[in-house]
């Protein structure tokens, strides 16, 4: 079996080596530290699955799965998290991954997480099933930021971790213009009024870390 490792921490790589590794002695292991890399070795080999940490070197790796799953529809994505929370979950199964894992549960729960994508199925933790199943249960409604596209998240995300439109414009390679453009759709379909509400959302929903 081929197992690509995505997350921004050695250590963990190296953990998840470990136990991989002890688990099926014959796999080969790839790693990537960042979402471009993971981007290039996603095109560069086929793989059986792509374990991947959400927050990687300052990026929210959700914003690449819908071009992972381009690159590689059939690829297996185990999403690997410390957030637990409805939101990620279930922005992450829309995204197209194929399971979803808190880290403090991955070393029970990881194998039967790729042993499920395997097969085809998709995988939830029981307690992360059930947060959701309460959810609905009482008539949750979506998080207006649920409701934004892919690239509106994107910087959504960068304008609550207060960077300016001038530098995520050269972060993401457009025009200041088009990232004004993108933050009114923000504030508009959010029903916010300032980047410093933007920033009180995400950091009380613990979308953001500023220390990032």
């Amino acid at each position: 079996m081929r197992f690509l490792l995505a997350d921004d921490h050695a250590i963990v790589r190296s953990g998840l080596r470990q136990i991989l590794e002890e688990e099926f002695p014959r796999c080969v292991i790839g790693e990537a530290a960042t979402c471009p890399e993971v981007m290039a070795r996603v095109k560069e080999n086929e793989w059986d699955a792509l374990i991947l940490d959400v927050s990687m070197a300052g990026q929210n790796s959700l914003n690449i799965l819908g071009d992972i799953k381009a690159a590689r529809p059939r690829l297996p994505v185990i999403v690997l998290s410390m957030h637990g929370e409805r939101q990620f979950v279930i922005r992450a199964l829309k995204e197209g991954a194929s399971a979803y894992l808190t880290k403090e549960r991955a070393p029970e729960e990881l194998f039967k997480a790729i042993r499920a994508v395997m097969a085809g199925k998709r995988y939830i933790s029981d307690a992360l099933a059930e947060q959701i199943a309460d959810h609905l249960a009482i008539g949750g409604k979506q998080e207006p930021h649920e409701a934004l596209s892919p690239r509106e998240y994107e910087i959504f995300l960068l304008l609550a971790r207060a960077k300016s439109v001038s530098d995520i414009a050269a972060e993401l390679c457009l025009s200041v213009k088009t990232v004004s453009t993108y933050r009114s759709r923000v504030l508009e379909k959010m029903a916010l009024h300032s980047n410093a509400e933007l920033m009180q959302y995400a950091l009380t929903r613990r979308l953001v870390d500023l220390a990032v």
